[in-house]
C-alpha cells in the first residue's frame, strides 16, 4: 500500500512538473522564440532592446516569476519597451547561444538584456525580493537605460570612476559577461579600498562568492585563513564552496602556467584547509605542474612527477597517450615517449 501511494505521488509530481513546464512555455507576455540571427535583425529594425528571461521549466523560482510576468501590466510594458523572449536553458541550442556571447548565468531565472544593435547591456540574476510588477519594471528600466545599466557602469569604471557602489555593480557584470581581465582588475581595486575591519562583513563575503576569480589578494588570504570565523557567521557549505571555487579558478586559469612553486604550494595549502586529502589535491594540480616543468624544458622532472602520481601502477592507455603527447612536444621530432 505504501509503495503504491509513493508511486502515485511520483506520478502526480511528474504530471505537475509537465503542466508547469507547459504553462511556462506559453507565457503570453513573451514572443515565440525565433532564430537568433532573425531576432537581432528584428531588434535593429524596430529599434528596441531585446530581453531574454533565462529559465528552467522545473525551477520553482522561475515558476513563481512566471505568474508575475503574466500580469497584464507587465505584458503591456514588455510589448511597449522590449522584444521579449524566454530562453529555456534545458535546451542545448540556448546554452550554445549564451556561450557564443560569453554570458554566465549563475542561477535562474535571470534577465539578459541586449541593445537593439546586439550588445549586452545587462545580466540580472533575479531574487524573490524583486518578484513583483514594480520590482521587475525597476530592473528593466535600469537595464535599458544607457546611463544606468551594468555595461555603462563598466565603461565608467574603465574611464576612471572608482566609487565602491559602481565597482560592485560593474565587477559583477564583468564576471557574468565572462570578462576576466576587468573582473580581476575591479576586485583588486575593491579590495585595495576595503578597510580590513570590513573583511568579515556580508558585502565582503558576497564579493568572494560572486566576483572573485583569484586567490592572490588580501581579502581572500584573510578568508582562507579564517574559515572557522566565516562558517560561524555564514552558511558553512557556502563558505567552503566559495573558497574552493576561488582556488580552482586560480588553478585552472590561463595565468597559472606562470605561477611560481610557492604560489602553487599556497593553493594546495588552501585546498588542505578545506579538508581535501592530498591524493585529491595532487589529482587537481598534476597537469598544471607537469606543464610548467615542460615549459621550462625539464622533461625529467615532469616525467618523475607523472610516475610518482601513479605510484608504480600501470598508466591507463588514454592517460598515457595524453602524457606522452605532452612529454614529446618539447623533445626532438619523432622522439620516443620516455614513459615506461
Amino acid at each position: 500500500m505504501i509503495k503504491k501511494i509513493a508511486q502515485i505521488m511520483c506520478l502526480w509530481m511528474l504530471v505537475m512538473s509537465q503542466v508547469q513546464a507547459q504553462e511556462k512555455a506559453s507565457n503570453p507576455s513573451f514572443r515565440a522564440l525565433i532564430p537568433f540571427e532573425e531576432l537581432f535583425k528584428l531588434a535593429a529594425k524596430e529599434k528596441k532592446p531585446i530581453l531574454f528571461e533565462a529559465y528552467l521549466p522545473t525551477c520553482s523560482h522561475c515558476i513563481a516569476y512566471d505568474k508575475t510576468l503574466r500580469d497584464p501590466t507587465l505584458k503591456a510594458y514588455l510589448q511597449a519597451n522590449f522584444l521579449a523572449y524566454q530562453l529555456d536553458l534545458s535546451k542545448k541550442e540556448n546554452n550554445l547561444f549564451l556561450r557564443k556571447y560569453h554570458i554566465f548565468v549563475p542561477s535562474t531565472p535571470s534577465f539578459i538584456v541586449f541593445s537593439s544593435d546586439g550588445k549586452i547591456m545587462d545580466i540580472d540574476p533575479l531574487g524573490d525580493e524583486t518578484n513583483s510588477v514594480v520590482g521587475i519594471q525597476q530592473i528593466l528600466n535600469r537595464a535599458k537605460n544607457p546611463q544606468a545599466n551594468s555595461a555603462s557602469l563598466l565603461q565608467k569604471y574603465i574611464q576612471g570612476e572608482k566609487s565602491m557602489d559602481l565597482m560592485l555593480s560593474a565587477g559583477y557584470f564583468s564576471r557574468l559577461s565572462m570578462d576576466t581581465t576587468h573582473t580581476l582588475d575591479i576586485v583588486n581595486e575593491i579590495v585595495r579600498q576595503l578597510p580590513k575591519e570590513q573583511y568579515q562583513d556580508e558585502r565582503s563575503f558576497l564579493i568572494i562568492q560572486k566576483m572573485m576569480l583569484d586567490d592572490d589578494n588580501p581579502l581572500f588570504q584573510h578568508f582562507i585563513s579564517n574559515l572557522a570565523t566565516y562558517k560561524n557567521k555564514f552558511d558553512s557549505l557556502n563558505v567552503l564552496q566559495s573558497a574552493e571555487n576561488v582556488l580552482m579558478s586560480s588553478l585552472y586559469c590561463s595565468r597559472a602556467r606562470a605561477y611560481s612553486p610557492d604560489r602553487i604550494h599556497s593553493i594546495k595549502q588552501g585546498l588542505r584547509k578545506l579538508g581535501l586529502p592530498d591524493s585529491q589535491i595532487t589529482m587537481r594540480t598534476i597537469v598544471l605542474e607537469v606543464l610548467i616543468d615542460l615549459d621550462h624544458q625539464d622533461v625529467e622532472k615532469a616525467k618523475a612527477k607523472i610516475l610518482r602520481f601513479y605510484a608504480g601502477k600501470a598508466i591507463p592507455e588514454r592517460e598515457k597517450e595524453f602524457w606522452c603527447k605532452q612529454l614529446t612536444r618539447v623533445q626532438p621530432k619523432d622522439s620516443a615517449c620516455p614513459l615506461p
